[in-house]
């Protein structure tokens, strides 16, 4: 199997989550002042969001988790966020609700990368789904046979 079919089967499953969680109305735009970071994990950001509302919001620790794997990448690439903007990133994150108009292009982005950069977003989803202290055992699953199959590529 391919990188793409598996990006591929991991937007079919965000598609699939028993309570849509796509935002029906237009959301605020990215922060200007994280436009250096965007195109680092912009696309990480509504994935990994809409995951973490599945369950009707995004809660405290689902959004630290998203927040620190957007630091971690960000340092990764050389370019480390400032306090200011990781302060920032925070705020963005509390109030943001992905739309279907963002997810299309996010989802494309992702199937554009390397396997590393999936991976890290697929453990990021695992621990998503763990933060709030409620286990969704299907979606874990889900997501251990995703990074096993991406392990074998």
């Amino acid at each position: 199997m391919t990188l793409g079919l598996l990006v591929g089967r991991f937007g079919a499953f965000l598609r699939e989550l028993p309570e849509p969680p796509f935002a029906a109305e237009p959301q605020t735009p990215f922060p200007n002042q994280l436009g250096r970071l965007r195109g680092q994990f912009g696309h990480h950001i509504v994935l990994l969001t809409l995951l973490s509302r599945a369950d009707g919001e995004a809660v405290m620790q689902e959004r630290q988790v998203i927040l620190h794997h957007c630091l971690d990448q960000a340092h990764k690439a050389g370019m480390p966020a400032t306090a200011a903007e990781a302060a920032e990133l925070g705020d963005h994150l509390r109030d943001l609700r992905p739309t279907m108009t963002q997810f299309y292009p996010a989802l494309g982005r992702l199937e554009e990368a390397s396997k590393d950069e999936v991976l890290a977003v697929i453990a990021t989803a695992m621990a998503v789904v763990d933060a709030d202290g409620t286990r969704r055992e299907r979606e874990l699953e889900f997501l251990l046979d995703l990074r096993r199959e991406l392990e074998l590529l």
